[in-house]
């Protein structure tokens, strides 16, 4: 992975690309506010500051067809001091760790690995953060319209909101029992955290009576699960050695259909029995409408021996009780679904005689969808 070495802190060249985005960008538009602000106050002296807006780098929902490059300016402009610097470090870190996973392996060609690493983490973080605004949009122009609550005329103002779960999401998705000590007293598990800003996000925005920070941190995050569960392409090892040197080869696999990453994992499990029926009305729609492709049981347990091979080679960087509290929970993933697919099994065994091969096949599929929410 390219990087940049200050003293003891390695930086990424993606993460110095965003980062300097959002400094000049942020920069850019205070400049112009406050020139704007000036100008106006000479002319209309009760004026406030608040009331600039800069459309052409601002998303003003009304105006966005005539600026549409702010459906992705608007992730990295902050108008606010505080979130500023939270969006600097959000992004220094979210990005590193990204560069730091998701990397080629098995390459012979160190520039094209890193060009490839590059080129998947900026697709990620461009793609999910400009569906977010533009759903945000949507429904700022739908509340609107339905209700008129909403002043189109104001610009979103989301910043880093439309980023953050994007980052947090892959954390989950990648260190699921990985444990974070705060403060050197309390200790959280990663996958607790997505639910945990869920909730801050909800009570932030009632006791704000505002749609900010809910409407940006939710769409962020169910956008960038189904991107991640459904349509990246990532590059991943073989579970076998395929060649007969024994290299282990490496292959494209679109998707993360692993049990560990279906969507009701990231709430508590005293909830997963309300989520699982919109869960799965969701699913069978989405796959009816064509929106994504159905998983069957062989993605299923293939993405399940690939998350517990990944939490394999990670285990010497962690303490030993982490490392087989992860293989424990993938491993008990794993047994559900062989439990699952030895029902079917046996159901399909007793009607043998009344049903053909098509019935067989979409036992097998709702099988698999049943278990891919």
């Amino acid at each position: 992975m390219a990087h940049i070495r200050i003293s003891t802190v390695t930086i990424s060249y993606t993460a110095v690309f965003f980062l300097l985005l959002a400094i000049s960008l942020s920069a850019l538009t205070s400049f112009v506010r406050v020139q704007t602000y000036y100008t106006s106050v000479s002319v209309q002296p009760n004026v406030s500051f608040n009331e600039i807006i800069i459309p052409t780098l601002q998303l003003v929902p009304s105006q966005f067809f005539y600026y549409p490059w702010t459906l992705l300016t608007e992730t990295f402009v902050e108008t606010s001091i505080l979130k500023f610097f939270v969006a600097l470090i959000v992004l220094f870190a979210g990005v590193n760790y990204l560069d730091s996973n998701w990397n080629v392996t098995n390459s012979s060609n160190s520039n094209s690995a890193d060009a490839k690493v590059v080129n998947v983490t900026a697709k990620y973080i461009i793609i999910v953060s400009l569906l977010t605004n533009v759903t945000s949009v949507l429904i700022k122009v739908f509340l609107a319209l339905a209700f008129n609550a909403v002043d189109l005329r104001l610009p979103l103002s989301h910043g880093i909101y439309s980023i953050l779960m994007s980052f947090v999401v892959v954390f989950k998705q990648l260190s699921p029992e990985h444990n974070l000590k705060l403060f050197k007293v309390w200790s959280i598990r990663v996958r607790q955290i997505p639910f945990i800003i869920l909730c801050i996000a909800t009570l932030a925005s009632i006791l704000l009576q505002s749609l900010e920070p809910v409407i940006p941190i939710y769409n962020n995050f169910y956008i960038s699960w189904a991107y991640l569960r459904y349509y990246q392409f990532n590059v991943t090892a073989e579970l076998l050695p395929t060649s007969s040197s024994g290299i282990q080869q490496t292959s494209l696999v679109k998707g993360d259909a692993s049990d560990t990453f279906a969507f009701i994992q990231f709430f508590p499990e005293e909830i997963h029995r309300f989520l699982k029926p919109v869960c799965r009305a969701v699913y069978h729609t989405s796959a009816l409408l064509g929106l994504i492709r159905p998983f069957n049981d062989d993605d299923i347990e293939s993405s399940n021996l690939r998350t517990i091979k990944r939490l394999n080679t990670t285990a010497t960087s962690v303490t030993r009780d982490i490392a087989d509290r992860r293989r424990q929970v993938a491993l008990k993933m794993l047994e559900q679904r062989v439990g699952s697919a030895g029902g079917v099994d046996s159901l399909r065994g007793s009607s043998a005689g009344s049903t053909g091969d098509n019935a067989s096949s979409s036992a097998n599929a709702t099988n698999g969808s049943e278990e891919a929410i």
